[in-house]
């Protein structure tokens, strides 16, 4: 780590060799450490520490974004050069209004702690252990970070947070059947090698010998792995200011109308300390709770500074780091939650298949925001309220509004996953029931 006070002094002085009408700095700061792990063993065991170097300056509206990966001194003045020359090229931009001001950011606790690569590797072997009695090959990794991220700029902003984060995965692999687990936590203390473990063995015993289904529409009771893997690509065009106004969200122009069933409250909550959050966005912004869908209705968008100028609107406080082509996303959705558990849950369908998570999620028609996968490590049928056996895995067809108007019940508990292939973010995630989810063909594994 590197601590607030170097960093505000590394982005005053980038902040002070640039002759930019208005300019922004952000740095990163990561120290990683990663133990993965494939038949059985421990094959690698690395440690990184990273620097990121992000600046944005602005003649006027003509902007430029250049970036690097030292502090040094040079470093930082070929940056800023790069950066400026980048802006000078371009046409201006009749959408942006400036940078942001300085706001008073919120205050919230972190967990700035990272596992020592021993405790990894116990972690690990306690894994492995629990497979090796059960004569199953244990794969996965334990990845445990601490990030620190800093903005600053001309006008005066200064926003500054550390945070840990700890993520132990595995997919156990049987004769012929799969099982996945996983943990994420903030502090490594935390961590349940033992649970994650029994997750996945469950998976990978109940699941031996698959049987083949026939395609269609089923219920399903997605676990929050897969009702992640769902919502990221709900975040990424749902929300979204840029794409909503732009006539390429499934929900453009329905702003304040019911979307999605009314039993669906979708909220972005990023100073929930009960996942991970965050205080600011990448451009100093500070964050707050947003809700999105209100017991079915479309009630806010999400904005940066850039976006809620063009459209005359609020700044939610949603940028990303420049150069941002995507829009702003939502990094910390989660669900109003329902009643029940996940086996209360299994109970209530009377024919269906229980999905432990996607993979390979593409999409098929933005607009529709309609996706394709196929299940993964653990699939199983259920039939009147009990688990039959586990079933090979499945392609899907489906989309996102269409299953989310179709939902019957809401997992009460919430965990704690990954935002889509980014580490900017968690979400919390409860499981679904979902009715009439459409899968289009099997496979052979």
């Amino acid at each position: 780590m590197m601590d607030e006070q170097k960093l505000k002094k590394i982005a005053q002085k980038t902040l002070a060799l640039t002759n930019a009408d208005e300019a922004e700095v952000v740095l990163f700061v990561a120290n990683r450490g990663l133990t993965r792990f494939a038949n059985s063993q421990i094959h690698q065991n690395v440690s990184l520490e990273d620097l990121g170097l992000s600046v944005r300056v602005a003649f006027g509206k003509r902007i430029g974004v250049a970036s690097g990966n030292s502090f040094q001194g040079v470093v930082l003045q070929n940056v800023v050069n790069r950066a400026e020359a980048i802006a000078r090229l371009q046409k201006e931009d009749p959408h942006f209004r400036g940078l942001p001001e300085a706001r008073k950011l919120p205050k919230i606790k972190s967990v700035v702690i990272q596992a020592a690569p021993q405790e990894r590797a116990q972690n690990v072997s306690a894994v492995i252990k629990k497979a090796k009695e059960k004569k199953i090959i244990a794969s996965g990794a334990y990845d445990s970070s601490v990030t620190e991220v800093a903005v600053a700029n001309s006008k005066g902003v200064w926003a500054y947070h550390a945070a840990g984060a700890s993520d132990l995965s595995t997919i156990l692999i049987g004769e012929n059947s799969t099982g996945f687990g996983s943990q994420l936590v903030k502090n490594p203390a935390d961590m349940r090698a033992d649970d994650v473990a029994d997750k996945a063995l469950a998976k990978v015993i109940s699941g031996q010998n698959p049987k083949d289904i026939e395609p269609g529409e089923y219920d399903v009771v997605l676990e929050s792995q897969a009702v992640n893997e769902m919502m990221s690509f709900f975040a990424w065009l749902g929300p979204n200011s840029r794409l909503y106004y732009e006539q390429a969200s499934p929900f453009s122009g329905k702003l304040g109308e019911k979307v999605l069933g009314e039993n669906i409250t979708i909220i972005d909550s990023p100073l929930d300390e009960s996942g991970f959050p965050m205080p600011f966005d990448f451009e100093g912004v500070p964050k707050q709770k947003t809700e999105i869908i209100k017991q079915g209705k479309l009630v806010n968008l999400t904005y940066d500074s850039y976006h809620a100028g063009r459209f005359n609107a609020k700044n939610t406080g949603h940028a990303l780091p420049a150069p941002n082509t995507s829009g702003p996303i939502p990094l910390h959705l989660a669900f109003e939650p329902g009643t029940k558990s996940l086996e209360e849950m299994i109970k209530g369908v009377k024919r269906g298949l229980l999905v432990t998570r996607l993979w390979y999620v593409r999409f098929l028609n933005p607009r529709s925001l309609s996706i394709t996968g196929m299940t993964r490590d653990g699939t199983f049928l259920i039939e009147n309220g009990e688990i039959v056996h586990g079933v090979r895995n499945l392609r899907f067809n489906q989309s996102i509004p269409e299953a989310l108007n179709n939902v019957v019940e809401i997992g009460r508990d919430l965990e704690s996953v990954g935002s889509f292939e980014t580490e900017l973010g968690t979400n919390r995630m409860p499981a679904l029931h979902i009715k009439n989810w459409n899968f289009t063909s099997g496979t052979q594994f």
